[in-house]
This record gives C-alpha cells, sequence and structure tokens, in this order.
C-alpha cells in the first residue's frame, strides 16, 4: 500500500512537471468530507503526520471556498450538493488546542463551517497518549526500555522498536490502562520538555474553549472517544463505555446534544457503529469503510485525511481524484 501510494504521488507530480496542471486541477463533481489534526506555525513533521502550517491551512481553506462547495456536515448528510463541483464538509480529529488558537480564526475568516471531534481525556490526563510518545520519544536520551517484559530500542527514526514493531503500533493494541504506563516510563523525559515550546504539539483545548466552539453557528462538537485507545482492540464493553462516556461529558461541557462520533484512528466495528447509533449519535465519522457495503448505511462517512508532505497543488489534485494513488 505505501509502495502504491508513493508512486501514485510521483506520478501526479511528473503530470504537473510536463504542463497537465490544468487538466489534474480542473473541477469535477465529488463528495468529500477532510480530516484534519494539528494546524501549527510551521507545518512540523518530525513528530508526526498530523501537522499542517496555519499558512498552507489558510491558502487551503481560502481556494476550496472560492472554487468549490463548502458546507456543514448537516448539510453534507442532507446531501446539499452541487452539480460538476466538489462538495466539501471540514472536520477535526482530537480536540488539541492549535485547532483553537489557529484554525478558528481562518474559519471565521472564510466564514467555512467545521466539526471538532474531541477526545475527553481530561480527567486522566493533559495531553493525548500518541502526542506523548511522539514528543518523548525524539527527544529522550534514552536508547531503550522495557515495557510489558519486551525491550524496546530506538531507531535512526527515533521510534522504540522490538523485533520492528513501533511502540506507537503496539499501543494501538492495547488497554488505555497499559498505555497509560508509558507515562512512568518517561516521566522525566516528558518533565525536562520545553514544553510552552512544543504546546502546539500536544495541549489540548480547555471545556470553556470547546463550549465556545459549541455555541458558535459555524461550529460543531463531536465526540473522539474518551482514551484516543483503539477501540477494536479492547473489550467491547470498555469500547463502549467509552463512546457513551465521551457523549456524557461533552454533553454536560456543551449543555446541548453531541450527535457525531468519529473513531479513533478510523478503526470500527459494525457492532461498536450500530452502539453509536443506539445510544444516540447521528453521524459517525470513519476513515476508510471496512467493506463497500457499509457506504449503504446513510449515517456512516468516510473521510479523506490530509497529507503534510505535498504542496497545495498536489494536496487539491488527490482531493479532485478523491484518492493519493
Amino acid at each position: 500500500m505505501r509502495i502504491k501510494y508513493r508512486l501514485g504521488l510521483l506520478y501526479k507530480i511528473l503530470l504537473f512537471k510536463i504542463g497537465l496542471k490544468k487538466w489534474l486541477l480542473k473541477d469535477r463533481y465529488g463528495e468529500r468530507i477532510l480530516v484534519f489534526h494539528g494546524i501549527d506555525s510551521i507545518g512540523e513533521t518530525k513528530y508526526n503526520s498530523r501537522f499542517i502550517s496555519k499558512f498552507f491551512f489558510e491558502a487551503f481553506i481560502k481556494h476550496i471556498s472560492t472554487h468549490y462547495n463548502v458546507i456543514s456536515l448537516d448539510d453534507f448528510y442532507a446531501k446539499k450538493f452541487k452539480k460538476n463541483t466538489l462538495n466539501i464538509a471540514i472536520t477535526f480529529d482530537d480536540g488539541l488546542l492549535n485547532n483553537y488558537q489557529n484554525a478558528l480564526p481562518i474559519l471565521k475568516k472564510y466564514k467555512v463551517p467545521a466539526c471538532f471531534y474531541i477526545t475527553t481525556i481530561h480527567e486522566k490526563a493533559p495531553y493525548l497518549w500518541a502526542d506523548f510518545l511522539d514528543l518523548v520519544s525524539i527527544h529522550t536520551k534514552k536508547e531503550e526500555i522495557v515495557f510489558q517484559n519486551k525491550a524496546y530500542i530506538k531507531n535512526q527514526k527515533n521510534e522504540f522498536t522490538h523485533q520492528n514493531v513501533s511502540l506507537k503500533n503496539i499501543a494501538k493494541t492495547i488497554t488505555y490502562k497499559d498505555i497509560a504506563l508509558l507515562y512512568d516510563i518517561f516521566k522525566e523525559d516528558w518533565n525536562a520538555l520545553p514544553k510552552e515550546e512544543l504546546n502546539e504539539y500536544w495541549e489540548l483545548m480547555s471545556p470553556d474553549q470547546i463550549k465556545e466552539i459549541a455555541d458558535h453557528p459555524l461550529f460543531t462538537i463531536g465526540s473522539h472517544a474518551e482514551t484516543h485507545a483503539s477501540l477494536i482492540n479492547i473489550s467491547v464493553a470498555t469500547a463502549k463505555e467509552e463512546i457513551l462516556q465521551s457523549k456524557k461529558s461533552l454533553e454536560n461541557i456543551c449543555q446541548q446534544p453531541i450527535e457525531e462520533f468519529a473513531f479513533p484512528f478510523g478503526y470500527y466495528t459494525e457492532e461498536l457503529a450500530k452502539y453509536c447509533l443506539e445510544v444516540g449519535y447521528k453521524k459517525v465519522l470513519l476513515v476508510d469503510y471496512n467493506i463497500k457495503s457499509h457506504a449503504e448505511n446513510e449515517a456512516l462517512k468516510n473521510r479523506f485525511v490530509m497529507n503534510p508532505y505535498i504542496t497545495l497543488e498536489q494536496q487539491l489534485a488527490c482531493l479532485l481524484k478523491g484518492s493519493y494513488f
């Protein structure tokens, strides 16, 4: 898959170089729900692939709001689409403070609606475990750690691996209770970080900021579960508890119904998707459908993940095509 992805991008770069830009960027009909994560100051990619600079973001929002039909998620679900153009809805996952600081002013400027999916980790930790792990892995002086009785060695990519499997990928397969053991292993490293300098890469929105977004007519708040654990790799009972408790927490914060849910990592099962609807979510967001027939369920929608490694024109070309391949 990764080789196919890279070949697809190289092919598009070649097409731009031989003068087919106009063809690649020609408007056409499509339906896309976009997913962003972090909007930082410089588009830093050394920690992970989740951050796009606020300058790129503004250029992107300006372009799509000028040339395409950018609509709310409610209107997207209601199929209020225009013919012969790209129809786009904007979403953000995780609930990072940089969304509030960097993305919101731009969205307001161009009057672009968006939904923000919040991980309600606040009572357990001040950060998401994946952001914690990304930051300490880069900055720690440790070359080896022991986790769950296995030795993880730091490689040239600043990843801790055991038998070529990264610690981060292992964390996607275990419960949050087990993931949280990493906080003690890297406690000194976290405390030594220049956290104010790095706040764009870990700090979360406060309840007051979440409420402010929920009250704005352009924006909606949805749930992204409670701990950002992979819900398909923990017990069904625990996964359901995360889905329900995050809804209750956000309803308490926002003082309004929370009717949208986005699965962490986009990983889902049919049982968990059905449970979301049973407890009152009306829109359930994924990344890719597990099987094609799931697209027939009007409540479930796949999303197009933004890519921080390519140019604006390349991103637009992939978006128009609906694929990076």
